[in-house]
């Protein structure tokens, strides 16, 4: 488990362990479904799913209290809004790389 994260669930759910690796385990899942989504939506030029999917990254990196995942994500939907393809495509290897960290 990351340690930001771990840091953060604890002191959101007093210690109590088994809440904190559910979440935590949800949190994973999720990125790693909205990655897949993120390349979709690039693949596709859907510049409006691309910035909710990352819209909802940032929530549940922030939830999860990985404050650099949510960065990343907060560029995405910057990169989104703009239909800078290159950007985003860089960032959403960003957060691949991000992801393998958890």
């Amino acid at each position: 488990m990351k340690e930001c994260c771990k840091t953060y669930l604890n002191e959101q759910f007093g210690d109590d362990e088994a809440v904190v690796n559910e979440i935590y385990g949800e949190y994973v899942s999720s990125v790693r479904v909205k990655i897949m989504e993120a390349t979709t939506a690039l693949t596709g030029s859907t510049w409006q799913q691309l910035d909710r999917v990352a819209h909802t990254v940032k929530g549940n990196a922030l939830a999860a209290g990985d404050n650099e995942m949510a960065d990343v994500a907060i560029q995405l939907r910057n990169a989104a809004q703009l239909q800078d393809a290159a950007q985003a495509r860089e960032l959403i290897a960003r957060l691949g790389e991000l992801e393998k960290l958890l």
